[in-house]
Formats: C-alpha cells, structure tokens, sequence
C-alpha cells in the first residue's frame, strides 16, 4: 500500500474514533491537517487574518460534522471541501472587505524588500483575479491537485475547473504583462 492510501486509511481510522467522540483522534486530525488547511485559506484570501479565520472555521465545522463524514471521500478532500466553502461564505460576506485590500496592495506594491518584484507582480494579479478562478489556480496550482479532484473540492464539474484554469491563466497573462510594464523593479 503506498503511502497516501496508508494516509487515506489512517484519516479514516481516526475520523470513525472522533465521530464515536474520542477527542484526541480529532486533535490528531486537527495536528495532521490545520498547516495545510491554513496555507489553502491563505491562497484563497491571501489575508493572513482571513486565512486564520477560514482555517479556524473549516476545523469547527468538521468537528460538528465528523459524524455525517463518508469515508469513500479522503478526509484531507473533505476539510478542503469545507474550507472552500467557508472560504467562499466568508468572501459573499464581506465584498467591501475585499476591495479594501486590493485597494491596499496596490498601494503596498513593491515596498517589501523581501519579495521579489515579479513575486509581488504575481500576488497582485492573483489578487485581482475573481474568487472562482482564484480558487482554482490555488487548489490546482499550489495545493497539487489535478482537476478531477479540485472539482470535487470546489463542487463544480472537472470541465468547470479547466475552464476556470485556462480563463486564470489567460488573466494573469494579461495581468501581469501589463504590471511588469508599469513598475520598474525596486
């Protein structure tokens, strides 16, 4: 068995304890996933403060929900599943939130010394991208995952994420084409 179903089987294990009501199989899952979990909700918002609360929010649902947990899903598709909703409840709620820091990363644009000027190019195209394509760059892109299983997560058809990746990508093309000729590097 390799690996990753050895995983798949370990999260089952421990989901099944955790919905009988043994706490330190949660927290197992809890320790195994919230990185990830964090770094997903920091992608998909790209607000630290955000990401936290997703995060935050995605392992409270799971804990209330562990019970109705199909084990013919992986438990990681499952938290990431949640996360992308509570991601996208989060964003539904709080539009005005995001032109906020849109408006402060142009203004923020090129002043960290630490990140690269075609790293910060990037983040802001990202940034102006809509959330349903955000999101798919995120779960294909930096979460690994190939689209049959980003579909599952977003709850959308395979063919809607290669869409939504071929749309990012024609964006961010564009996007940052257009940046790199405005902002000399630092």
């Amino acid at each position: 068995m390799n690996d990753a179903a050895v995983e798949t089987t370990e999260d089952a294990h421990l989901a099944a304890r955790a919905a009988d009501g043994c706490p330190a199989a949660f927290t197992e899952l809890f320790n195994r996933y919230y990185p990830m979990i964090h770094a997903f909700a920091y992608r998909l918002s790209l607000c630290p403060g955000e990401a936290a609360d997703i995060a935050q929010d995605t392992f409270i649902h799971a804990a209330r929900a562990i019970t109705g947990f199909r084990r013919e899903a992986s438990f990681r598709n499952w938290l990431y599943a949640i996360a992308t909703n509570k991601s996208r409840d989060r964003y539904r709620g709080r539009a005005r939130r995001e032109r906020i820091v849109r408006e402060w990363s142009a203004l923020q644009s090129d002043t960290s010394e630490s990140e690269p000027h075609g790293a910060a190019i990037v983040r802001e195209a990202l940034a102006d991208l809509p959330p349903e394509l955000r999101e798919a760059v995120t779960l294909v892109y930096y979460e690994g995952m190939n689209h049959a299983d980003a579909a599952r997560v977003a709850g959308c058809a395979e063919t809607t994420v290669s869409w939504r990746i071929f749309r990012a990508k024609q964006k961010l093309k564009n996007s940052c084409a257009l940046r790199a000729c405005r902002t000399p590097p630092s």
